[in-house]
């Protein structure tokens, strides 16, 4: 018996013992779940910060900017540690072009992740998951960025800056 069977079960018993709140409840959450599970809310969410980021004023851009690479490396690694390896190379092809001339070295690097495992491996991919990167942005720009964050309720974005990005210089303006 699988976990769908299971979960299709236990909402059938809280239905017919009339659980009915409990049941909209439980099935609500089991929706979010699956959301979450979905590899498709990192192409989507960081789709949207990029063209946010790209439409902003010019005047925050340029800070707002530097947030987008460590993002996207660490959705592309995010997704390779969960099992969704076509999904983050789509995710790769994607959007790589917007860092190469950057980070090319990187990407080259990164282009070698294959499985979950090479993100252990790998002592750059390693280096990379294990630390914070630092980001020096205004605090007008931060609160620009948690603002759209929230109000478009990208969690998973969120989540990554949240696990792998420092803000510095926030509290300086």
């Amino acid at each position: 018996m699988d976990d769908d069977q299971v979960l299709g079960f236990v909402h059938a018993y809280m239905k017919k013992k009339g659980f009915t709140q409990t049941g909209q409840a439980f099935q609500g959450e089991l929706q979010h779940s699956r959301l979450e599970s979905d590899p498709a809310r990192y192409h989507d969410g960081y789709s949207r910060l990029r063209s946010w980021t790209y439409n902003s004023l010019d005047l925050y851009k340029h800070e707002l900017l530097r947030v987008l690479y460590p993002v996207f490396i660490h959705c592309f690694m995010d997704q390779v540690a969960k099992g969704y390896i076509q999904e983050a190379r789509n995710f790769f092809t994607s959007f790589r072009e917007d860092h190469e001339i950057m980070h090319l070295r990187d990407l080259q690097q990164l282009e070698g992740v294959l499985s979950p495992s090479y993100l252990e491996e790998m002592e750059f991919a390693h280096s990379l998951r294990q630390s914070k990167v630092n980001i020096n942005i205004s605090q007008y720009s931060y609160e620009l960025l948690m603002e759209y964050l929230h109000k478009t309720q990208s969690t998973t974005i969120l989540g990554v800056i949240n696990e792998h990005i420092n803000f510095q210089g926030v509290l300086d303006d």
